[in-house]
């Protein structure tokens, strides 16, 4: 039902067709808090995933290349799958400053990885900062609860058996020099509080000029049979930033 939405919805013209992947260009303005974003600030790209039924995926892209001097006329989109691979280029427009990749959806098998240029969209995985554990993208600010099994698993009720763990982020920031720092937690019969501390890049810091998600992984451990109340204070300079979430031990 999404997929036939969607093709309602856009008006698509334009159509490349080749082993199971089809391009159309999309001649309709998007807003940009629809998309996910990756890259840095000299090549953002745009995207969010239209549908998945397992067999064929499809999402909708742009961009843009920030080329005041030389104009680039082309991106590479590569669609990998494990049959087959494909690669289609993309007529960059040329405004101002940028060089712009102009809006297209993207129909493929359901397995492929997809890269422009040098960037793969909709990574499901990001490796975490302990051991060998991944975990997914936490690009909303907030607080995420779950356990790890080689990955983390995203839950909000848990069994006296589970070792807990708590994701503080302070979701996508455009530049690196953010950090999150733990000052304190406590608990409280029913209520867990944790004070943490966001450093961010003070006026000409040198700074990774890419697309960071300062966050803060928190091993509760076992906890008791009830129903806990998680409550975060994040300090930005003078300012305090607070989070609530509700979670239960079974």
């Amino acid at each position: 039902m999404k997929k036939k939405i969607i093709f309602l919805f856009l008006f698509l013209v334009s159509v490349a067709f080749s082993s199971g992947v089809m391009i159309f260009k999309v001649d309709k303005v998007l807003p940009d808090d629809l998309f996910e974003v990756i890259g840095t600030k000299s090549n953002t790209i745009y995207y969010f995933k239209l549908f998945d039924d397992g067999v064929q995926k499809g999402y909708v892209i742009k961009g843009w290349y920030f080329t005041p001097n030389n104009f680039i006329g082309k991106t590479n989109v590569k669609i990998i799958s494990s049959l087959s691979s494909f690669l289609v280029e993309i007529g960059n427009e040329r405004k101002g400053n940028y060089s712009v990749i102009p809006t297209f959806m993207l129909i493929c098998p359901s397995d492929s990885k997809v890269v422009l240029d040098k960037y793969e969209i909709d990574q499901k995985m990001l490796k975490a900062e302990i051991g060998d554990i991944v975990m997914p993208r936490f690009n909303e600010m907030g607080i995420y609860t779950g356990i790890f099994e080689k990955k983390f698993i995203q839950k909000d009720i848990f069994s006296q058996d589970d070792e807990i763990y708590v994701v503080i982020s302070m979701g996508l920031r455009k530049t690196g020099g953010y950090s999150l720092e733990l000052e304190s937690y406590e608990i409280k019969e029913n209520e867990i509080i944790i004070n943490l501390n966001l450093k961010s890049p003070g006026k000409g810091d040198m700074v990774t000029q890419a697309f960071t998600i300062p966050s803060y992984n928190l091993k509760l451990g076992k906890l008791k049979r009830g129903k806990y109340t998680i409550k975060v204070f994040v300090r930005k300079g003078e300012n305090i930033e607070r989070f609530l979430k509700n979670i239960e031990v079974k």
